[in-house]
């Protein structure tokens, strides 16, 4: 499958200037997006999608959170969709111990919702929330 690129960061709750969330459009330069404080226990991020195609599967990189889960909604306006419900990415003791905090997750088709195809929305924005319950 074709990868579906980001065009634009349409809102985010926190980002450190050094790793802004705009890191995120362009992955071959590290694409790193980190909160502005330490232990900010919860961030999220909207991007735009450069194309309305169906999305069969998510490749994540991890900085360091513990929890990841990932809604789909429309430009158009409306409530965004779980796609990927909340997925752990590390354990509570890896997450106290600093351990393997940049892990590359793949979640496949079994692991996203099943949506009605939707002929009439456009459905080109993702929200990506990451939270880190377990250390500062």
């Amino acid at each position: 499958m074709a990868e579906i690129p980001f065009t634009r960061v349409v809102s985010v709750t926190s980002a450190d200037p050094r790793h802004p969330a705009e890191n995120l459009l362009r992955p071959e330069d590290g694409g790193k997006w980190r909160g502005a404080a330490a232990g900010e226990k919860q961030l999220s991020v909207v991007l735009e999608l450069g194309d309305s195609r169906p999305i069969h599967s998510l490749h994540v990189g991890n900085d360091g959170a513990a929890f990841l889960e990932v809604l789909l909604g429309c430009s158009a306006g409306g409530d965004f969709q779980v796609l990927l419900p909340c997925a752990a990415l590390m354990s509570p003791s890896e997450s106290r111990e600093g351990a393997g905090p940049n892990r590359v997750r793949f979640f496949g088709p079994e692991a996203l919702v099943k949506r009605p195809a939707t002929p009439t929305a456009r459905c080109d924005r993702l929200q990506v929330v990451l939270s880190q319950p377990y250390c500062q």
